[in-house]
């Protein structure tokens, strides 16, 4: 084999792999905002923590494509989801913070 074919198998090989850890990525992007989205809908519900865990990787399980199934696991998603959850929560502490601050600096 020459150089050249070999350059181009390994681009082709580099190229698939290229377009499959994007569409992961871009999969995984879609799938954590969908998990922003079932948390606060699980809000309204007025569910408990772990039924609203639940309730939110069923429904994330529904939309992930079955070529990707393999690669995303529901540990996968479990983790997702509480990290969604955690960064809702500090960012609800910080809000909950500055509201407390400027009651106090307007008193």
């Amino acid at each position: 084999m020459t150089w050249e074919i070999i350059l181009t198998v390994v681009f082709a090989i580099l190229s698939i792999a290229g377009i499959l850890v994007s569409y992961y990525f871009y999969v995984k992007n879609k799938i954590t905002k969908a998990i922003a989205d079932e948390v606060d809908s699980a809000e309204i519900d007025d569910a408990t923590g772990p039924a609203k865990k639940a309730e939110v990787i069923a429904q994330l399980q529904k939309l992930i494509p079955a070529v990707l199934k393999p690669f995303i696991t529901y540990k996968m998603l479990d983790a997702l989801v509480q990290t969604v959850f955690d960064g809702i929560e500090r960012y609800a502490k910080k809000q909950v913070e500055k509201k407390s601050e400027k009651k106090d600096a307007d008193s």
